[in-house]
């Protein structure tokens, strides 16, 4: 069987996003030079979908190919993304790097004066500044790869897996049927159910809870949408 694993250089496109994310969010590594290549043909680690991965050049290659480091993209993925999911993948990647420093905190350099890098395991501090950028965006990324994954699809879009996904949460409510309390009365949680007739006090009620959301009247019908 031919292996469908290969390697091609990122189009130019890419390489401008990711020089733009540098330029706003990772300045320590202005200097440098990266190399990216996308990996086709699927890209996993310990099972999960892998999106991104730096590698760190020596000092031989970097004279060779002129490059710092190189940036693998997961091509099967990153051609199905919009720009904001690309650029959650990105910066998510470029916080793995880092310039080297001597022991007075000053960056070390090559004989070429472009600073020296070396990656950085996962950090908490450089999670949150990445979520606090982008998000949900990276919700949507991970929504994308288990679409893909559940409906076993290889051309899907972010919007395609947010269906997918509604779709199945609205599958699973479907099987688990209405929600009751420890009294076996069924929960009104559905604006929907308060056209179930009731009676009375309970008919009421039951309105209030379908039309009332912190305050704010949730359509219960399609005259009710404001547009």
């Amino acid at each position: 069987m031919a292996n469908d694993k290969f390697f091609t250089e990122a189009t130019l496109e890419t390489n401008e996003l990711l020089k733009d994310m540098i330029q706003k969010h990772h300045p320590h590594l202005r200097d440098n030079e990266f190399l990216i290549m996308m990996k086709h043909g699927g890209w996993k680690s310990k099972g999960k979908t892998k999106f991104s991965g730096m590698s760190v050049l020596n000092e031989a290659i970097r004279m060779i190919t002129e490059n710092d480091a190189i940036l693998y993209l997961n091509a099967d993925m990153w051609n199905q993304m919009a720009e904001p999911q690309k650029r959650y993948v990105l910066d998510n990647a470029l916080f793995g790097l880092d310039v080297k420093k001597d022991k007075n905190k000053d960056v070390l350099e090559a004989d070429d004066g472009r600073p020296l890098l070396k990656t950085l395991p996962p950090d908490i501090e450089a999670f949150y500044a990445v979520i606090s950028r982008h998000g949900a965006v990276s919700e949507d990324v991970k929504r994308l790869a288990l679409a893909i994954k559940e409906v076993n699809v290889e051309q899907l879009t972010i919007e395609m897996a947010a269906e997918e996904q509604a779709k199945q949460e609205k599958e699973q409510q479907e099987q688990q049927g209405p929600k009751t309390d420890a009294d076996g009365n069924i929960l009104i949680t559905d604006p929907n159910q308060a056209k179930i007739p009731l009676e009375s006090e309970e008919a009421t009620a039951a309105a209030i809870i379908a039309t009332t959301q912190d305050g704010v009247k949730v359509p219960v019908s399609d005259d009710d949408l404001p547009f």
